[in-house]
């Protein structure tokens, strides 16, 4: 139906002019009337089939990977400011008392 390409695995952005941020992925192409069977590379825009191809999956994996270390518990204590010195530490969520 698309025309046989088989996706290398290669995958970068582009940002259209709304600001959407569109994932381009690299296909070999077989050439036009070729008689060895050559191949061209070239970049499109991915369609929503392409994450289930194998050479993908990489780009799974580091999307899940991500968002595991983005929300961890370690990562968010760091974030907290410290207290300073002969400040009371008022715990979160609750309102301090006066």
């Amino acid at each position: 139906m698309f025309g046989a390409g088989k996706l290398t695995g290669r995958f970068w952005f582009r940002r259209t002019w709304t600001g959407k941020l569109v994932l381009l992925v690299e296909e070999e192409k077989p050439r036009w009337f070729s008689r060895k069977h050559l191949s061209k590379l070239r970049w499109r825009d991915a369609r929503l089939l392409d994450l289930a191809e194998a050479p993908m999956r990489t780009l799974m994996t580091l999307e899940r990977t991500y968002r595991a270390e983005y929300g961890s518990g370690p990562a968010l204590q760091a974030a907290v400011p410290s207290v300073g010195r002969g400040a009371i530490a008022t715990p979160i969520g609750r309102a301090a008392s006066a």
